[in-house]
């Protein structure tokens, strides 16, 4: 038996040591270290900093630049910004219009046949909706209407203005802001704390078009538009 290593470890312990460290220092593996302190209590400030020390050993290697989250976050990182560089700066039509359609399908309300409704959160889906409208479907600044949904407890003014200026559509286009709590927050009080904003255009025609749209963009969905494996 290892005398002088078992007896530095035991005092090691004594002292608030932990295993990791103690199987480090005294060079030994960690089943015999184990063995040798562990009739060897720990008081409550021993655990306590050594729970501390933990915590922050591990926030210190997450942040080294060799540990797997750093080279993760950096791999991610090459990968998002490579991916970026695919989409043109520039939106064609022709893009901006399968775009807008497809978000309007997977977003927008498809429910009645005379008013087009697009409802989010995101300002940048927001603005991208409000380009789609005004440069493909030619609609008139005078025909938007602007409508917030918020949590009562919130700021319906900051919301508003906010919108507002995103949107482009004036404070006075703007419908009634709608103070309750949506299904879809799941009680989650202050996750949107400008809420959701709501486009509304009230055109028979357009919604016809867009719906239009949306069933050309179904045809690729067949196996000869997507193209044939085989």
């Amino acid at each position: 038996m290892k005398a002088e290593e078992r007896k530095l470890a035991r005092e090691l312990r004594r002292q608030g040591w932990s295993l990791r460290a103690i199987t480090k220092r005294v060079k030994c593996s960690k089943g015999a270290v184990s063995r040798w302190i562990e009739d060897i209590p720990l008081t409550e400030d021993q655990i306590a900093k050594l729970k501390s020390n933990q915590d922050k050993g591990r926030a210190v290697a997450a942040n080294h630049p060799n540990s797997p989250k750093q080279k993760w976050g950096k791999i991610r990182k090459d990968i998002k910004n490579s991916a970026t560089k695919e989409i043109p700066s520039e939106c064609s039509n022709t893009l901006l219009k399968a775009v807008g359609s497809a978000l309007y399908w997977g977003e927008g309300s498809k429910a009645g046949n005379n008013t087009v409704i697009f409802t989010n959160s995101d300002p940048h889906m927001v603005r991208l909706m409000m380009k789609f409208f005004k440069d493909i479907c030619k609609v008139n600044d005078a025909k938007f209407r602007g409508g917030v949904h918020i949590h009562p407890h919130l700021n319906k003014e900051k919301a508003e203005k906010f919108w507002s200026q995103i949107s482009g559509i004036p404070l006075d286009q703007f419908h009634k802001a709608h103070l309750a709590v949506s299904r879809a927050s799941k009680n989650k009080r202050d996750t949107l704390p400008l809420g959701t904003f709501k486009i509304v255009i009230s055109d028979t025609r357009l919604q016809c078009r867009i719906k239009g749209w949306i069933e050309g963009m179904k045809k690729w969905s067949d196996i000869g538009a997507l193209g044939s494996a085989g």
